[in-house]
């Protein structure tokens, strides 16, 4: 028995959106479960409390703030780098080598997820030093 190809793209159509639909309702379950048991814990005092009892009790504040100046640092350091090579790149640099090279490089690196590069950094500085 042989199915033809509308009836065979009707059933694989299907099964996409069955599967792509159980994948958000689990998504969606998680989220609302971690909604209902996380969000009676926020206060404003957990929001602007510093850690106490080796980080039992207390808040958050400390991580808050160093995650916003570390952010803040790096985005420092690297827009003036990004945006020199940006335009070293495209104004002064004819076709050859090392610029296939650098080219090469960027794209690699824009293609790979941040967790990657944050877990290399979570291995290398945290375990290996």
């Amino acid at each position: 028995m042989r199915i033809n190809a509308k009836t065979s793209q009707k059933i694989a159509k299907f099964l996409i959106w069955t599967a792509a639909l159980l994948v958000m309702a689990i998504l969606v379950s998680i989220i609302i479960y971690i909604l209902v048991k996380g969000i009676p814990s926020i206060s404003w005092q957990f929001l602007t409390e510093i850690p106490r009892n080796m980080g039992r009790d207390g808040g958050i504040s400390s991580s808050i703030v160093g995650t916003l100046l570390v952010t803040a640092v790096a985005v420092i350091v690297a827009t003036p780098f990004g945006i020199g090579t940006a335009i070293y790149l495209t104004e002064y640099t004819r076709e050859g080598r090392v610029t296939r090279i650098i080219r090469f490089s960027a794209e690699s690196l824009a293609g790979i997820p941040s967790i990657v590069y944050g877990l290399f950094g979570f291995i290398f500085f945290v375990i290996y030093l």
